[in-house]
């Protein structure tokens, strides 16, 4: 049976909805930090955090896996790398969502979302 099982549309098609995770997701993990209406980060965050969750399986499966979602290589080698590493001791709680208010355009709800623990700057 399939109680409860809704998901957030965002008023698009599978394929579209797709392409825009896709295409968050890709920015988010290599700016790491992006501003987006809130809904979308709330949609986010959970694919982010699955990919996330991949990436620290260090497993040939599993960047088969994050490869066919976000379809960029450079974003996969930097996520298994870079990300990977750093959220190796955490379960969970990788991204956050901070809401900033709303757009001055269409009054839309804003919000940040980033990665928890920011790279490291080497001090030279």
């Amino acid at each position: 049976m399939r109680h409860l099982r809704t998901i957030k549309t965002l008023n698009r098609n599978k394929s579209h909805r797709r392409a825009l995770l896709m295409n968050l997701a890709n920015s988010l993990f290599n700016h790491e930090s992006i501003k987006t209406t809130s809904m979308k980060a709330m949609v986010l965050r959970g694919v982010a955090e699955r990919l996330i969750t991949l990436a620290k399986r260090k497993d040939a499966h599993a960047m088969r896996l994050a490869f066919g979602f976000l379809r960029d290589k450079e974003i996969v080698k930097k996520l298994f790398s870079d990300i990977g590493d750093r959220y190796a001791a955490v379960n969970g709680g990788y991204t956050r969502v901070l809401k900033i208010g709303n757009r001055k355009g269409d009054n839309a709800p804003m919000a940040i979302i980033e990665l928890t623990q920011k790279k490291e700057k080497k001090e030279s």
